[in-house]
């Protein structure tokens, strides 16, 4: 009984700290008079601070990307018990969140401004709207397995596990890969671009743009046809041609 209120407990605490990490990213591109701001704190030599700051989004990136493979979660799993081996990813998630925003080198110099208040204003809600639609795409591919909650409750209440099943509803009838276009995205929705934000969306899109050939490869080694045909018909993150 211990072991099963300890489970549960461990999985409730990486999905709190995965909700806390999405929001200290949140707060840290919108660039608000706080202490972990984006362009807060003393700026240094700007070549180095651009060398640092891509240094610590592919860190943070690489990170999403290998424990995401199959390969290192038969590894990792030998280690970490399968109900908890997301809730253990979202832990280590929000810490390297942490060390990106505490490490972050600010780079201040206006790229561009909008001193418009309608204007500044729309931009505000473009950017709050993409990271809602980022948050509800994790609904239809199971919101609590995403969050790790669900694998933690199948094994305290001995149900068998499920893998997470292919879905094309939602935002996935209209591009394949919804929250990563929104990584790509929302740093560049804001009324004031700096150079360290440049850095952001630049370094952030490149990666996503690298991370989703490997991601490809693995669902079409998992789906096999069913993922090439949704391929044929649903652009990756662009919605051009007919949905799903």
């Amino acid at each position: 009984m211990l072991r099963k209120c300890l489970t549960l407990l461990y999985a409730a605490g990486g999905y709190v700290a995965g909700l806390a990490s999405i929001a200290l990213i949140v707060s840290f591109l919108a660039d608000l008079p706080l202490p972990w701001a984006i362009d807060a704190g003393e700026p240094g030599a700007f070549w180095p601070s651009v060398a640092i700051n891509l240094g610590l989004l592919w860190v943070f990136g690489l990170h999403h990307s290998i424990t995401a493979r199959r390969w290192f979660k038969r590894h990792w799993t030998r280690l970490i018990p399968p109900e908890l081996e997301r809730a253990t990813y979202l832990y280590m998630t929000a810490a390297l969140t942490v060390i990106l925003v505490g490490l972050w080198q600010p780079i201040p110099e206006a790229v561009w401004h909008v001193s418009d208040a309608i204007g500044a204003g729309l931009l505000w809600a473009a950017y709050l709207r993409v990271w809602g639609l980022m948050f509800s795409a994790t609904f239809p591919i199971g919101h609590l397995r995403f969050f790790g909650l669900a694998q933690a409750w199948e094994r305290v209440t001995d149900v068998s596990a499920r893998e997470a099943g292919f879905t094309a509803r939602w935002l996935y009838g209209v591009i394949r890969h919804p929250i990563s276009l929104g990584w790509m995205l929302v740093p560049w929705i804001t009324p004031h671009m700096t150079m360290g934000q440049l850095v952001f969306a630049m370094g952030t899109a490149a990666y996503v743009l690298i991370a989703t050939i490997f991601e490809e490869a693995d669902l079409v080694a998992e789906l096999g046809d069913i993922y090439r045909d949704y391929r044929r018909r649903v652009p990756a993150f662009l919605p051009i041609r007919k949905p799903w």
